[in-house]
């Protein structure tokens, strides 16, 4: 959906340039205010229904939002779409999470998340290599730009549904067996709030906020940048946006040799000490977005390369420490408060990243990134020293009772 912002704001509605910014920020405000609102219920969801039936759910109403957003006429009918795909998003965003970390032995778990993450950096580079074909070869048929956006969406919105189906075939449905009992609500909220004792935890909340936000300025305002950059060059939007999907697909390519080594890493060494590596190297990699000038300048690809390798990497850090830590009966209801701080971290993020992309520059959200990776970079030195827990073991027994340090 980010990907594809720039293109409808400038073809389908003619919003100024500089206006975009601010209102891609906003539409991502919007959106994360929904997944606040949901992302801990959907958690907690998956606990008492089953992982399989809330990611279809999600899949299913974030299809409808895909189908009608170029349809939008006016920024209102704009936002009431994105905010039916933000409760579908929401939806996967907890799910998907669970699922995840159900699978794996603790001392693979770091090379199963990261096989996971490769496997979503291939999706986003093949998916944003195909959509950014779209609209131009929609175009090259003889379509206006408005209908060529609109097909590029239904035909996303139709691999949405498909996808739809293979989660509902393929999943298995329920709860997970061991799991004789179901918890209460009461008690997965309960546990949900106690899990803040943990030093872990609570690292991994901040990190998932972080996580969250990495991927949310990549997705918007890379593109936006480069369409920007683009119309300056006499580039139409449609060409930018082919042209900046080479550099999304090579940096995730590259992202995805750095995924396997990281997370090979993470099962040798201490998770915390793994995490001070995602967030040192996210603070390089953003800070050096001051000295780029566009994203359509070949010679910067290696800066944008260290980006995706700092999202993934951070992704990766995140989702082993939180899958370590949390006990299974009670998974899904602290992945939902993870995730739900990964909402805030994309509305916080989105919120201030328009509006400095405006203000300031297109650096400016990337600049914004760059200084809460060097924050969190010191909360996690100082969990390392404090709580740096074990190497492979959660000190949580899988009753779930103990959930402090």
């Amino acid at each position: 959906m980010n990907f594809i912002q720039g293109y409808i704001l400038t073809e389908n509605l003619a919003i100024p340039r500089a206006n975009q910014g601010t209102i891609s920020g906003d539409l991502a405000f919007v959106q994360e205010i929904i997944a606040i609102l949901f992302v801990a219920f959907f958690g907690i969801l998956t606990d008492r229904i089953g992982r399989r039936s809330v990611m279809v759910f999600g899949t299913v109403v974030s299809a409808a939002g895909f189908a009608l957003y170029p349809y939008a006429t006016s920024i209102d009918e704009l936002f009431a779409y994105r905010a039916l795909f933000a409760l579908g998003a929401a939806a996967i965003s907890s799910s998907i999470a669970v699922i995840v970390n159900d699978y794996p032995k603790e001392q693979s778990r770091g090379k199963f998340i990261s096989i996971h993450s490769v496997l979503n950096a291939l999706g986003v580079a093949v998916f944003a290599f195909i959509l950014g074909q779209l609209p131009t070869f929609f175009s090259n048929k003889g379509f206006d730009p408005i209908t060529s956006g609109q097909y590029t969406m239904i035909i996303v919105a139709i691999v949405f549904l498909i996808s739809g189906l293979i989660f509902q075939l393929g999943l298995k449905g329920g709860t997970p067996e061991k799991l004789s009992q179901k918890p209460s609500i009461k008690e997965l909220v309960t546990v949900g709030i106690q899990s803040f004792k943990n030093p872990r935890i609570a690292l991994s909340f901040g990190t998932t906020f972080l996580a969250r936000a990495d991927v949310s300025v990549n997705g918007i305002f890379i593109s936006l940048w480069a369409i920007q950059s683009g119309a300056m060059m006499g580039l139409s939007a449609g060409d930018s946006i082919q042209l900046v999907v080479r550099v999304i697909v090579v940096t995730n390519l590259v992202s995805i040799v750095w995924a396997f080594i990281f997370g090979a890493m993470l099962d040798r060494i201490n998770r915390v000490s793994g995490m001070i590596v995602a967030m040192t190297l996210g603070t390089i990699a953003y800070g050096s977005m001051a000295f780029i000038d566009s994203p359509l300048n070949f010679s910067n690809l290696p800066f944008f390369i260290l980006v995706s390798c700092s999202a993934i990497g951070t992704v990766i850090a995140t989702s082993s420490l939180i899958g370590q830590e949390a006990p299974v009966k009670q998974r899904g209801s602290i992945i939902g408060i993870s995730t739900l701080f990964g909402a805030i971290g994309i509305l916080t993020a989105t919120a201030l990243g328009g509006r400095l992309f405006d203000l300031i520059g297109p650096s400016g959200p990337f600049l914004f990134i760059c200084g809460m990776h060097s924050v969190l970079l010191l909360v996690t030195i100082i969990v390392r020293i404090k709580a740096p827990g074990m190497l492979f073991q959660s000190k949580i027994p899988p009753d779930g009772k103990q959930i402090n340090d």
